[in-house]
């Protein structure tokens, strides 16, 4: 689990929904659910804000409904806590939610199978994960440098 002000998608990753593409007649949700080929984000949509929280399918062991004062909400259980979501559509987005987690399972975000990624293609991957944390200020000018010829050298 994630958070951050805004989303970004990683390498590789493509949304394959969103719930707001689909047109529902209720009342606005406090959430939109985006699901990609790697994890499930959810954006607060509510007073001008769009932090978003997300879940690798991995770390997902169950999505189920609640009903409290009168409203559905999306239960999103993870190995270390529970997370509550008002996401429109609930009972589709639980499934469409299972789903893509039991797609997952197989190795169809190829997270899991790291050993069969090529070495080039894995130096591919890192590199792109070093210049996505040195876009968003996490790594300086001289530790994304070091970190390239770290990597160069191993390979």
């Amino acid at each position: 689990m994630s958070w951050s002000f805004s989303f970004e998608l990683l390498p590789g990753e493509e949304i394959i929904e969103d719930s707001t593409q689909r047109s529902h007649d209720v009342i606005k949700s406090a959430y939109s659910v985006f699901l990609t080929n790697k994890r499930v984000i959810f954006r607060f949509d509510g007073m001008g804000s769009y932090l978003s929280n997300a879940f690798f399918f991995p770390d997902i062991l169950d999505a189920k409904l609640t009903t409290r004062l009168f409203f559905n909400y999306l239960i999103l259980k993870t190995g270390r806590k529970e997370y509550l979501f008002n996401v429109p559509e609930t009972d589709y987005w639980i499934k469409r939610i299972l789903e893509a987690k039991e797609k997952d399972m197989f190795g169809a975000s190829g997270l899991r199978d790291a050993d069969a990624v090529p070495p080039e293609k894995k130096r591919l991957m890192l590199l792109d994960m070093l210049t996505v944390l040195h876009k968003n200020g996490i790594l300086s000018q001289k530790e994304f440098g070091e970190k390239v010829h770290l990597l160069d050298t191993i390979n």
